[in-house]
């Protein structure tokens, strides 16, 4: 806004040059050079001098209206375009397995909502295979998730590991196996539930599926009743309602109490997998980038359950 509009507010408001002068650290010869400019810009007499101060013309009356209009505009504006700076500098576009969402991401977002409040925030919950196409399509600026085995080597991305997730198998109360010691074999005759399994439609981001294959055979899941759901919450509800067998980190126990889920005791270890964070590597030194990862970093750290060998 023009300073000298500014100004005039200022000694209108007061009523007085001098007083109005240090109100904005000014000379008063300065502040009354400067009305007098303002007069004749405008070619009217906006104020009259007087020994005790200064009185408005009706046309200083109406400039006053229409000036105190223009400043609310003005700052309002101003207000508006920092925000936008912010949102548009510092958004939040990310992605996460579910079991990752509630101990690592989600306190490290609500920390990044609280330094940067006017910020968006995207939040991607899913397979790794999908998070990993949105990260190629830069839709998403990271993902935590599995260690993708077999990528295409033209990819230029960067996997940091941060720990070691073991999966175990979880069953509703009062399913056949409750209370049996279990192998991988005695499982066959029960459908697995798999939760965001990797979709047909994303396997042309590996080029080499030959440790897919493995684990899934190692999994006894070839030649068997499958189930799948791309919703958690979903997924707990068929393992309520069926005698489904349901693989997921072991980490993720303590929540699926809360719905009446338990674990089976295993003879043989399950499965397990490195989870660490993907980034593309054009993107590694932005610094938000490296404040998240940063922070993601020291939020496992923190998180003793999910600690590994890492």
């Amino acid at each position: 806004m023009d300073k000298h509009l500014r100004q005039f507010i200022e000694v209108a408001t007061h009523k007085n040059v001098s007083l109005a002068a240090r109100k904005m650290g000014l000379s008063q010869p300065t502040l009354t050079h400067n009305m007098k400019k303002l007069e004749e810009n405008l070619g009217t007499i906006l104020l009259v001098r007087h020994a005790g101060g200064v009185t408005l013309t009706a046309a200083g009356e109406l400039l006053l209206e229409q000036a105190r209009v223009m400043q609310r505009i003005y700052d309002d504006t101003i207000r508006q375009l920092a925000s936008l700076r912010e949102r548009t500098a510092r958004p939040l576009n990310v992605g996460t397995g579910h079991a990752w969402w509630q101990p690592v991401l989600q306190p490290v977002t609500a920390r990044y909502q609280q330094a940067n409040p006017s910020c968006a925030i995207n939040i991607e919950v899913g397979n790794h295979l999908r998070l990993l196409d949105l990260l190629l399509g830069n839709h998403i600026d990271l993902f935590l998730g599995h260690e993708i085995h077999g990528l295409a080597k033209n990819y230029s991305l960067i996997f940091i590991p941060l720990f070691i997730s073991h999966d175990g198998v979880f069953i509703r109360a009062g399913h056949p196996l409750t209370g049996k010691i279990c192998s991988k074999q005695d499982l066959v005759d029960y459908p697995s539930l798999l939760v965001t399994p990797d979709e047909e439609k994303y396997l042309h981001l590996v080029d080499d599926l030959a440790q897919k294959k493995q684990e899934r055979a190692a999994m006894k899941l070839n030649d068997k009743i499958i189930y799948s759901s791309n919703s958690l919450l979903t997924s707990i509800d068929i393992v309520n309602s069926s005698n489904a067998v349901m693989p997921y980190p072991v980490s993720m126990a303590d929540y699926f109490s809360r719905f009446g889920i338990g674990t089976l005791q295993m003879s043989e270890e399950y499965n397990k997998g490195t989870i660490g964070i993907y980034i593309p590597r054009e993107k590694i030194d932005e610094p938000h980038i490296q404040m998240l990862c940063q922070d993601i970093q020291a939020q496992v750290t923190h998180n003793s359950p999910l600690i590994a060998t890492f």
